[in-house]
């Protein structure tokens, strides 16, 4: 089934997320039937059903004039702001998502992940390098849990394979 749907350069993992619903829907955009479709969008309209066709090729977001991103960091190419802010789903957080970039480019998120989660792919060490200077305590970020808050939102660089992570809690 989701051989058929848009693949998306920052969001690899979308269809396994619980992002997007696997139901019959009309497509508040395009008015098609769909059986795949995202419910979540900044805009002022109402929309409850956004196939990921009209996700991917922009339509949704120009109808609509909204966005599927609430914030990220900067980068400098105003394609690739519009590809993520304006053809990819977000994905689903406690305060509102945030996409970290890495070499001028936005990371693909991979996903929730918790301490544990970290452990297991060798890579909280790294992914936590970052944090030295925010001010974050080590025992919050050993805290993590996948799913519960605080709640980590692991993202890998496209071009050196860095991992990082956006932690957010209730």
């Amino acid at each position: 089934m989701i051989d058929n749907l848009p693949k998306f350069k920052y969001h690899p993992n979308l269809y396994n997320l619980g992002i997007v619903k696997f139901k019959n829907g009309i497509c508040n955009c395009c008015g098609k039937i769909t059986n795949a479709y995202i419910q979540n969008m900044y805009t002022s309209e109402e929309i409850d059903c956004i196939c990921l066709k009209c996700v991917s090729n922009g339509e949704a977001s120009k109808k609509f004039d909204g966005e599927f991103v609430q914030d990220a960091e900067k980068i400098s190419d105003k394609d690739k702001i519009d590809e993520l802010f304006r053809r990819t789903p977000g994905y689903i957080s406690w305060q509102g998502e945030h996409w970290l970039a890495c070499c001028d480019d936005y990371c693909e998120y991979i996903g929730t992940v918790g301490i544990s989660e970290l452990n297991e792919m060798n890579i909280s060490e790294e992914v936590f390098k970052e944090f030295d200077n925010s001010g974050l305590s080590s025992d919050f970020c050993e805290s993590l849990k996948k799913d519960g808050s605080p709640c980590g939102y692991l993202f890998r660089c496209l071009h050196c394979g860095k991992y990082r992570i956006w932690i957010d809690a209730v």
